[in-house]
């Protein structure tokens, strides 16, 4: 004996689909990585006044010369400062889409070189911070290892 389908059947089918979609997409939620760019994001937001003063310091600085060469046949990287000062500072590896392979190396003198076959082929951005006497400078730089 077949019953007719009434407003009773719709409303029932309409909630199955509705729970199994809410379903779906509290799965699918889980298996997405929600980390956020940096761990510290927060307070590198609140000192974003220093960041764009160490910026606006190497623009002004007509005597500083910043070089970043991708030597592809050599696998390598180099970073060149050119200044009349010593340099002391640090190079931020970044890497936009894996924050796990990001690193930070020491500015070795005005000329730091480093093998790109460690590095992930793809977009690295290179954060390099320095100090010169009793100013501070950064400077990024993108490149793209194939």
């Amino acid at each position: 004996m077949l019953s007719k389908f009434n407003w009773g059947h719709g409303i029932t089918i309409f909630y199955l689909i509705f729970v199994s979609a809410v379903v779906t997409v509290l799965i699918a939620s889980f298996s997405v990585d929600h980390s956020l760019v940096a761990d510290d994001y927060y307070a590198q937001d609140l000192a974003y006044q220093q960041q764009y003063d160490k910026t606006k310091n190497v623009l002004d600085n007509k005597a500083q010369n910043i070089g970043v060469n991708v030597l592809t046949e050599e696998k390598m990287v180099e970073i060149m400062i050119t200044t009349p000062h010593s340099v002391k500072g640090t190079i931020h590896f970044y890497r936009p889409s894996n924050q796990s392979q990001d690193f930070t190396i020491d500015l070795a003198g005005s000329k730091t070189s480093l093998s790109t076959e460690t590095l992930a082929k793809g977009k690295w951005i290179l954060k390099i911070e320095w100090r010169e006497d009793s100013k501070s400078f950064y400077h990024e730089h993108q490149i793209y290892i194939s």
